[in-house]
């Protein structure tokens, strides 16, 4: 592999044309689409790319991707967002994320502060001193998932009237849980009772500890993410809007405590109060991470430090495993860096190598990893020159070859597949979205015409970076979905989500020949292609337009 140092300039732009180094949009994702649609976690591990917002490409991936079987969300406790939420009730309230004033700090109120960097977005804080203030009735937060985005979505809404929901809830315990940390807090399902926990020892035992989480309790570990050790209902629903209350079991004010929520997890239980399978969609991203924070087992030494250590991360990947038997998919999701292609590799396995540890320590039984090259985006002012592609396919050829290299690794390039388009509002992304029929963009029940309606092709922020609203994110998203599909699915040669009779009959038709009936790519359709069509028989990744038209898939 060159190095990105020396890629001529004059050739920066041939190579995105190609579809990447080996002329593909993905490697190793074979298994993707039967993996993502059956019982799986998806981990999102990434950066501004990546917050808990239908405006950022992976959230997005849940109302464009064809994921009938969404079980389980988990997330932090921002105030805002449109994952998992935790809406505060008291005052004052201080949050452990990028955003915030105080970032990374926590115990703002002692003489020598904390720093807890783990990017769970985020942990909050209460104080309970002489001026703390409750809500009504003691409440502190209220929990909670918005279901409304998804109901417009491919997948449909998380949960209906009638479905048996539990939660999960998750806080970080400080250096002197004893002394300092609020001892019991009132957990309520809407505004009904439920449990009022033991924050001190009634949390949840550790499988990485060599405990077991279904026996018992254990007393909360400080610095670190705990869950409490009894999962809770969440049924009595409200909007469909998923509520859990936090309340004081007992007067806090003037107390001098702390308590800091991290979080929960919601999950579809059966009458047992056992998980049913399917996705489970999770994510450790915050605005203004990197990749080094995600690979250098080194705990933060100010407010501002985005490292945190592999301890940090185990605590939260354990609790926040449902069944270790469920297998992971850990998709990752950042922003490409100032970075040469070797610095970007080894900073790359740097992060596989850690993750892998830990999830070997909790005993996860089966991982992979999906690295993703997003969208172009202007690079600091470079725009659409060939310095700037250099610059992104010097990274995506670095994801390529970590695929190559490392068996439970694949990676997905929605650069390529979108030809290294810069989607500014330019006529080159225009014309890209009517040749390929973008101007009938369409999952679940929103039908958007992304070239000539109030997008006008521009799907940018102001920084030339995120996408710029939630439409936008969907496209990324859906190029993401069908590259997935495409590398799943290669026998789907009607392009409407089922192979059958009808892909058979075009399969006959191309025997013998190169072409699209050549699935394994060998210059001849044969009977070693006629296998892989059989194996793939029956329902695949389901096709929304413009993906089954023939102006996306060419004549």
């Amino acid at each position: 592999m060159v190095c990105l140092v020396i890629f001529s300039l004059t050739t920066a732009l041939s190579l995105s044309a190609s579809g990447g180094a080996n002329g593909s949009h993905s490697t190793g994702l074979e298994n993707m689409a039967q993996t993502l649609r059956g019982d799986v976690r998806l981990i999102i591990m990434g950066d501004s790319f990546s917050t808990p917002m239908f405006a950022r490409v992976p959230l997005a991936t849940l109302r464009t991707w064809p994921l009938s079987n969404v079980k389980a969300i988990s997330g932090g406790a921002p105030q805002d967002g449109h994952g998992v939420r935790a809406v505060k009730w008291c005052s004052p309230v201080s949050a452990l994320q990028w955003s915030d004033p105080g970032k990374y700090s926590a115990m703002r109120s002692s003489n020598k502060p904390e720093y807890f960097s783990l990017p769970v977005r985020g942990i909050r804080e209460i104080y309970t001193n002489s001026t703390f203030t409750s809500g009504p009735s003691g409440q502190l937060f209220m929990f909670r998932f918005d279901d409304s985005e998804m109901a417009s979505g491919v997948s449909g809404q998380f949960a209906v009237p009638g479905d048996n929901l539990r939660f999960r809830f998750l806080y970080w315990a400080n250096r002197d849980p004893i002394n300092t940390m609020v001892r019991n807090v009132s957990l309520r399902d809407y505004y009904s009772p439920v449990l009022v926990a033991d924050l001190l020892d009634g949390a949840r035992p550790y499988w990485h500890l060599g405990e077991n989480p279904n026996n018992g309790a254990r007393t909360a570990i400080p610095l670190q993410i705990n869950a409490i050790s009894t999962d809770i209902s969440a049924n009595l629903d409200i909007a469909n809007t998923l509520q859990v209350g936090i309340f004081e079991s007992t007067p806090l004010v003037g107390t001098n405590k702390y308590f800091n929520p991290a979080g929960g997890v919601y999950y579809h239980a059966d009458e047992s109060g056992a998980r049913i399978p399917g996705l489970y969609y999770s994510y450790l991203a915050d605005d203004g991470w990197s990749y080094y924070g995600y690979g250098s087992d080194t705990a933060p030494t100010n407010e501002s430090d985005r490292r945190f250590s592999e301890d940090q991360f185990v605590h939260w990947l354990d609790v926040t495993t449902l069944d270790r038997q469920q297998p992971v998919v850990f998709m990752w999701y950042l922003a490409p860096e100032w970075l040469h292609y070797d610095e970007a590799k080894l900073a790359i396995e740097s992060m596989l190598d850690q993750t892998d540890r830990e999830a070997q320590r909790v005993g996860i039984s089966n991982w992979q990893h999906m690295l993703v090259t997003p969208h172009m985006f202007d690079w600091g002012g470079l725009g659409n020159t060939p310095t700037a592609h250099a610059w992104m396919q010097g990274q995506r050829d670095a994801m390529e070859d970590v695929a190559t290299e490392r068996q439970n690794v694949s990676h997905a390039s929605i650069y390529d597949a979108s030809d290294g388009v810069l989607f500014d509002g330019t006529q080159d992304g225009n014309d890209w979205l009517l040749q390929n029929g973008f101007d009938a963009f369409q999952y679940g029940t929103n039908v958007v015409d992304l070239s000539n309606g109030p997008l006008g092709g521009n799907f940018l922020d102001a920084m030339g970076l995120h996408p710029l609203e939630e439409h936008s994110a969907a496209f990324f998203s859906a190029i993401l979905g069908d590259i997935i599909r495409e590398a799943g699915c290669p026998a789907d040669l009607k392009a409407d989500g089922i192979i059958d009779i009808s892909d058979l009959l075009l399969f006959i038709n191309g025997w013998g020949q190169p072409g699209d009936s050549d699935l394994n790519e060998d210059g001849i359709t044969d009977i070693s292609d006629l296998l892989i069509l059989i194996n793939g028989w029956g329902e695949c990744w389901p096709v929304q337009a413009p993906f089954n038209t023939p102006a996306f898939r060419g004549p």
